[in-house]
């Protein structure tokens, strides 16, 4: 790869409070540090160095786990970032992927960490959904409760963010258009800034419960022309390996794991 424009670490213990079915992050949760503050600062620092000169500008940290039960994780690896700017490597735009279950149920948690985290750099946080509705996300994720959208968004609002939607079209949870135009219109209402929406994949990282292709093809359609929403399909999934790279925790570097 001569040229990238994002780089995904790794962070935090793998831990989650979330028992997702579908889970991507176990297989890799074997190579997660033990302990909430562990990182290999070395590495990644190389790394930041490297893919910065490769062209990146966009950072995301992600997880084999949920980032929020690594707060000490999440808080050094911002730090690491900004010991960066007198070598005029600045990532201008900086992601937190998360399901949203601890920002949703610990304003103890937000006040601690997302003003913090939005000093040091961070700019958006990703909260992957898999409806408007928390019974239905309570269900998905495997949980006793998920807490009202409204709630996560407007805590993460309040802390300066802005919000991105990750919806995961399940057939089982959004299989027609029109409940995807619902889900869509509330985010909105919501106050949620861009909507990504992408198929549900497996362990194995390929595409699984797909809605009927003639309602899929109607979701896409629809949104096309909405600046505010991207819709992801396989041709999109494919071509991000060409554009982007993923530091994983046991030290490797690849283009097959691009969220």
């Amino acid at each position: 790869m001569h040229e990238i424009t994002s780089l995904s670490l790794f962070v935090g213990t793998g831990t989650c409070n979330a028992k997702c079915a579908h889970c991507a992050g176990l297989p890799l949760r074997k190579f997660a540090p033990k302990k909430d503050g562990e990182v290999n600062e070395a590495l990644i620092l190389e790394t930041l160095r490297n893919c910065y000169g490769m062209g990146a500008r966009s950072l995301s940290l992600s997880s084999s786990g949920e980032p929020t039960l690594s707060p000490r994780s999440v808080t050094r690896v911002l730090k690491l970032v900004r010991s960066l700017k007198p070598e005029g490597i600045v990532f201008p735009k900086i992601n937190l992927y998360t399901n949203g279950i601890r920002i949703g149920t610990s304003a103890d948690f937000c006040r601690r960490y997302l003003r913090l985290w939005k000093t040091l750099g961070l700019t958006t946080i990703y909260v992957t959904i898999h409806h408007v509705d928390e019974k239905l996300n309570t269900r998905v994720f495997g949980i006793r409760k998920y807490a009202p959208l409204n709630v996560i968004v407007s805590r993460i609002k309040r802390a300066g963010f802005s919000v991105r939607a990750n919806l995961i079209l399940n057939k089982e949870v959004i299989g027609t258009f029109n409940e995807f135009r619902r889900i869509l219109d509330r985010l909105k209402d919501m106050g949620v800034d861009f909507i990504a929406a992408w198929s549900l994949r497996d362990k194995n990282d390929n595409p699984t419960k797909l809605p009927p292709a003639k309602e899929l093809s109607t979701m896409r359609q629809w949104v096309k022309y909405d600046p505010q929403v991207r819709f992801l399909e396989e041709i999109d999934h494919v071509k991000a390996y060409n554009s982007k790279l993923t530091l994983f925790q046991d030290g490797t570097l690849s283009n097959t794991w691009c969220n």
